[in-house]
């Protein structure tokens, strides 16, 4: 058993000024949020008219307030699963050395490094009604498959999520690679020997190797659909058809330039922050659970 590290807590004063300019760069925008999520104010004018709960129940009085939840959940309870799968055997085949390995590794880490704007109006023109993909269906005889994925609300948010799990598998799987690398491979030899397929292999050997950090992946991944997918929506969707595959991020923007009632968009930024602060509080409860195991 590993004794566990003694921290000197002296070492805090070191990150004290990185502290203040964080706090300083970040913390008066916040208190702002919350100020005036609780007033009246019509972005113009400083005000102190204190309006309460008012901008809150606004919000939640609002009666698509929660499609737009649901589809948050929609969004997360999709696209992290499916990542997480794509991830798993794309990082076995690449650790596993399969025939052009490293052109599969480049081109999963590809879409990392495409700025979500790009992404949105690549798969923008996919996914268009006359686009590749439904071509592609037309002239091999699949007409059933053929969907107007942005113009029909059934189909706007699959879209979206189509989108956003083609940009994330490579993160996931350059992720799960360096825990792999760490794993002893005559696990996956002595699995070979004893005749496991793939499936059996990521079942029994790659899954609980990967347990801790799929675990932090999906959290990290939550606040990142939570807050990171502005540019996807505007670029592909504006929110519509309706609000079909409108988020809560953007629905700041819309009460914020559309209504012209910057009290409610607050109110939906408070709520937005207060979700993804308890992701956060849960992402760094694992994090030391994770750490301690370790040294245990």
């Amino acid at each position: 058993m590993l004794k566990k590290v003694k921290y000197d807590k002296s070492a805090f004063l070191f990150l004290l000024p990185a502290v203040i300019i964080i706090l300083f760069i970040y913390a008066n925008p916040l208190v702002k949020i919350f100020w005036y999520s609780v007033v009246n104010w019509d972005g113009l004018q400083p005000t102190t008219e204190f309006s309460g709960a008012s901008n809150f129940i606004t919000v939640i009085s609002n009666k698509y307030f929660f499609e737009i939840l649901f589809n948050n959940l929609i969004v997360i309870i999709i696209t992290i699963p499916a990542v997480i799968l794509f991830a798993l055997f794309c990082s076995q085949f690449i650790y596993l050395r399969i025939f052009g390995y490293k052109i599969y590794q480049y081109l999963f880490f590809l879409p990392v490094i495409i700025p979500n704007v790009v992404a949105a109006i690549i798969w923008t023109f996919f996914l268009h009604p006359t686009g590749p993909i439904n071509t592609i269906f037309t002239k091999i005889g699949l007409d059933f498959l053929v969907v107007d994925w942005f113009g029909n609300p059934r189909f706007a948010i699959y879209g979206l999520i189509i989108t956003i799990i083609w940009k994330e598998v490579g993160f996931a799987t350059i992720l799960f690679l360096a825990r792999l690398s760490g794993v002893d491979p005559s696990l996956y030899d002595s699995a070979k020997i004893d005749g496991a397929n793939d499936f059996q292999t990521i079942r029994y050997i790659t899954i609980p190797q990967l347990k801790g950090v799929i675990r932090l992946f999906a959290i990290i991944q939550m606040i990142g659909l939570l807050n990171f997918l502005f540019g996807y929506i505007y670029i592909m969707t504006r929110g519509g058809p309706g609000y079909s595959s409108t988020l809560l991020e953007y629905f700041v923007y819309i009460y914020a330039f559309t209504f012209k009632k910057l009290g409610p968009a607050n109110a939906v930024a408070v709520i937005l922050f207060g979700i993804t602060f308890i992701f956060v509080l849960l992402y760094f409860w694992l994090s030391r659970s994770e750490g301690e195991g370790e040294l245990n």
